[in-house]
C-alpha cells in the first residue's frame, strides 16, 4: 500500500494533481494498530473471558506502547511529534469556522485534542490498574506499595470511571473517523495503513521513515518493553520476598 499510493498520485503529471505526502511513519502506524489490538484484548479478557491475568498482560503491553509513544513524540517523524499537534483553542475555533481551509496533512486541531485526551486517559487507566485490587485474587504489582485507601480509590477509578471515559473517547474517535471517511471522503484509515495522504501542497513537510529511523524505533520500543517487564517482575519479587 505504501508503494501503491505514490504510484496512483504521480500517474498524471498535472500541476493540480495531489501529491502523496508521507505523514505517518511505520513506527507510528504500528503503534496505532498494536494499541488497538491490545485494547481489544484487554477488554475481551476481562469482560468476556474474565481472565485477569491476561488482562494484566495486555495492560503491560499498553504501558510499553505508551512509553514508546511518549518518547516517539519527541524523536519520531515530523507529524508524529507532539510539537506538530499542540492543542489550541484559537486554532480549533478557526478550524470549526473553515474546516476546508486547514493547511497541514497531520492531525487537525480537534484531532489534536482527541489524541492528547486519549494518551492522558490511557496513562491514567494503566497507572490505576497497576495499583488496583479486585478482591478476587488479583492485585496490581504496585498495590502492595501504597496505602489501602489509595488502592481502594484507584481500583474504583479503574473499574468504574476510567473505563467509561476511555470507552467514550474511543467512541468519539471512531465517530470522527467515520465522519471524515464517509462524509468528507478522506481516506484516513488507508493513511494509517500506508502512511501517505494525498495533499494539494507538495511543499509540506514529509515525515522521515527510512530504515535507520525504523531501527531506532525498534530499539526504543524494546527498551520500553524491557523497562516494563523489569519493573513488574522486580515489584512482584519484592512483594513476594
Amino acid at each position: 500500500l505504501s508503494g501503491l499510493v505514490p504510484c496512483l498520485c504521480f500517474m498524471n503529471e498535472s500541476a493540480t494533481m495531489p501529491t502523496a505526502v508521507k505523514v505517518w511513519d511505520l513506527p507510528t502506524r504500528l503503534f496505532h494498530w498494536l494499541l488497538v489490538a491490545s485494547l481489544c484484548g484487554s477488554g475481551l479478557s476481562v469482560f468476556y473471558f474474565e481472565n485477569m491475568t491476561w488482562h494484566a498482560y495486555f495492560g503491560y503491553g499498553v504501558l510499553s506502547l505508551l512509553l514508546f509513544r511518549l518518547a516517539w513524540g519527541f524523536t519520531g517523524g515530523h507529524w508524529s511529534r507532539f510539537a506538530a499537534f499542540i492543542p489550541s483553542v484559537q486554532r480549533s475555533l478557526a478550524y470549526l469556522r473553515q474546516p476546508d481551509n486547514w493547511q497541514q496533512p497531520g492531525h487537525n486541531p480537534l484531532a489534536a485534542w482527541s489524541v492528547w485526551a486519549m494518551l492522558i486517559v490511557l496513562c491514567m487507566q494503566v497507572a490505576s490498574g497497576l495499583c488496583a485490587d479486585d478482591d478476587a485474587g488479583f492485585s496490581g504489582p504496585v498495590s502492595a506499595l501504597v496505602s489501602n485507601r489509595t488502592v481502594e480509590l484507584l481500583t474504583f477509578y479503574h473499574a468504574d470511571i476510567g473505563k467509561w471515559i476511555l470507552g467514550l473517547l474511543i467512541g468519539l474517535h471512531l465517530g470522527a473517523v467515520s465522519f471524515q471517511v464517509f462524509y468528507k471522503r478522506q481516506p484516513l484509515v488507508l493513511a494509517m495503513v500506508s502512511g501517505y495522504r494525498l495533499w494539494q501542497d507538495s511543499n509540506v513537510m514529509f515525515s522521515k521513515d527510512h530504515n535507520l529511523q525504523r531501527i531506532k524505533a525498534l530499539g526504543l520500543f524494546s527498551l520500553c518493553a524491557a523497562l516494563v517487564f523489569a519493573g513488574v517482575y522486580g515489584l512482584e519479587k519484592a512483594v513476594s520476598g
